[in-house]
């Protein structure tokens, strides 16, 4: 689902947890997996479920922090503006020049903004390749070569289907990939490429913009990639 908005958390966001163990490492996930029954627990299939805890509430919060802090500039700007306007002793060239140079600390705050927007789906889709490979890790169905050869998207599918399944039949399998699309145009070009253009809503060549928002349309169905993917491989472990 988009998010209409232009700030705030995603919607849909209380549901990322299904699914998966508790909030807390600490406590949660091993209070819901019943410790009383631990010695019949399969200690991989443990391992492989704490791989897929992670926090998104912390990248949530990226662009909210630069909307408050654009906020707060623009009210500092505008008082000194004002400043400069009233002050008398100044030489209308003077006057001009200062206005100029607020100006400018407001761009910087607008091209931060976006830029919070491309950390918010670098940070989501990172945090989802560390956590697939910490599970297939856990599992102990792959080898180490296997394990290293996962940071090209061909091999990764190639060695699950061996191995597990055919991700691209899982459910928000797109999701995932159109995130991963995202993430490699932010860092070979900043503009959309073939492969993302393959996705509604993008045109190749286009300068990537409202990157807050794809975060927030894909981060709930991303998750449950992750979670699905979660299955299969417990599925693999005897």
């Amino acid at each position: 689902m988009w998010d209409n908005r232009d700030e705030g958390r995603p919607l849909g966001s209380e549901t990322r947890a299904e699914g998966r163990v508790g909030s807390n490492v600490g406590l949660q996930v091993f209070s819901n997996m019943n410790l009383n029954n631990s010695k019949a627990m399969n200690f991989k299939k443990l391992k492989v479920k704490i791989a897929t805890h992670y926090h998104l509430e912390a990248i949530d919060g990226i662009y909210d922090a630069s909307l408050q802090v654009k906020a707060k500039l623009a009210g500092d700007i505008s008082k000194e503006a004002q400043a400069i306007e009233a002050d008398s002793t100044l030489e209308s060239d003077e006057r001009q020049y200062m206005l100029s140079s607020l100006g400018d600390d407001f761009f910087i705050a607008e091209i931060t903004t976006e830029l919070a927007g491309e950390m918010m789906v670098v940070a989501l889709y990172k945090t989802v390749e560390i956590s697939i490979k910490q599970m297939a890790k856990a599992s102990e169905l792959f080898t180490v070569d296997q394990l290293r050869s996962f940071y090209k998207i061909s091999d990764l599918k190639k060695q699950f289907k061996k191995k597990i399944c055919d991700i691209k039949t899982l459910k928000n399998y797109k999701a995932y990939d159109e995130l991963r699309c995202i993430n490699n145009a932010i860092k070979h070009s900043g503009v959309v490429d073939k492969d993302l253009a393959a996705y509604p809503g993008f045109k190749k060549g286009e300068k990537l913009a409202d990157l807050h928002k794809h975060y927030n349309r894909l981060r709930d169905n991303v998750d449950g990639f992750v979670i699905a993917l979660q299955d299969e491989i417990l599925k693999k472990i005897p």
